[in-house]
């Protein structure tokens, strides 16, 4: 069953997936509140998010995730990592909502892969998995269609290890503070589509095309 506090978290996300362009069915909505209920379970059990109701994992955890989809340029097929995905809320909230999306929920910690496959098998979806990476460590990497991450490290940082892992002609979907403008300074072989508000206060999503 899935306990809220307010039943409106669930209705606010839908909404907002509406607004982007989206129309859930209730088998999404179903593993939409699944979702929501497991990563409060895992935040509380393992430390590694501090969003232990579903209502705040809705809110803040997930619905980041639904400007990605508010981009024409992103794929909505294909191969996408969540890159330092922690307790996997991004990736999952994504592979619930493009089931022709493959998504990797990765991370180079033992702790966050482990909550990573509870996750997944919870939601026992074909296209999402848990993986251990290191995307720093450059050989033998896999290289995805689209990435997508949040707090892996200063903007710099973040976005060159994303781009280690993208497909030359591939994208990535960075969730960073409104007011970081490191994530405005791009360096080749990353160029910047564009930047959108999310349903979090003060933080946006921007997205990059890597460049050949």
């Amino acid at each position: 069953m899935f306990h809220v506090k307010h039943p409106e978290a669930i209705d606010r996300f839908l909404d907002a997936a509406r607004a982007v362009g989206l129309s859930p069915s209730d088998e999404q909505a179903t593993l939409l509140m699944v979702a929501a209920e497991r990563l409060s379970v895992i935040a509380a059990g393992s430390g590694i998010s501090g969003y232990e109701h579903p209502d705040t994992v809705l809110d803040r955890g997930m619905a980041p995730a639904l400007p990605y989809f508010a981009f024409p340029e992103l794929p909505a097929d294909g191969s996408l990592a969540d890159l330092g995905a922690g307790t996997g809320a991004l990736g999952a909230t994504i592979a619930i909502l493009a089931k022709n999306l493959h998504v990797d929920l990765a991370d180079r910690a033992q702790r966050a892969y482990t909550a990573c496959e509870m996750l997944v098998r919870r939601l026992a979806l074909p296209n999402l998995r848990a993986v251990l990476l290191d995307a720093a460590d450059g050989t033998r990497q896999r290289r995805y269609d689209a990435v997508v991450l949040r707090a892996v490290a200063p903007a710099v940082d973040a976005l060159a290890l994303a781009a280690g892992i993208t497909r030359p002609g591939g994208f990535i979907a960075a969730l960073h503070r409104a007011d970081d403008r490191g994530f405005r300074i791009v360096q080749v072989p990353l160029e910047l589509i564009g930047s959108r508000e999310t349903a979090v206060s003060g933080l946006v999503m921007s997205a990059y095309r890597r460049q050949s």
